[in-house]
């Protein structure tokens, strides 16, 4: 990420550890949109429990570095709206 904003040049992170909390929030998305997977192998597909965990991991693995991003965006809203400048 860009240390400033190139628009209106405010600083992303305030403090060592500012984006600690995004990974809750990324956390809580990847789960969101990993449901549906779990729906699917659990009623169409039922596989041995070592397939669904293998199943739910590489779902997990495509769409964390998806949400990543998004995390920290959603994050500084929020840290924003709580304390704002």
């Amino acid at each position: 990420m860009h240390e400033k904003c190139p628009v209106c040049h405010i600083r992303y992170e305030r403090e060592t550890g500012y984006f600690m909390n995004s990974i809750f929030v990324g956390y809580v998305i990847s789960f969101v949109l990993v449901i549906p997977v779990i729906v699917v192998l659990a009623l169409f597909v039922r596989p041995s429990p070592i397939n669904f965990a293998l199943g739910i991991a590489v779902a997990y693995a495509f769409i964390a570095p998806i949400t990543f991003r998004y995390a920290r965006v959603i994050w500084m809203h929020v840290d924003e709206m709580l304390d704002p400048r």
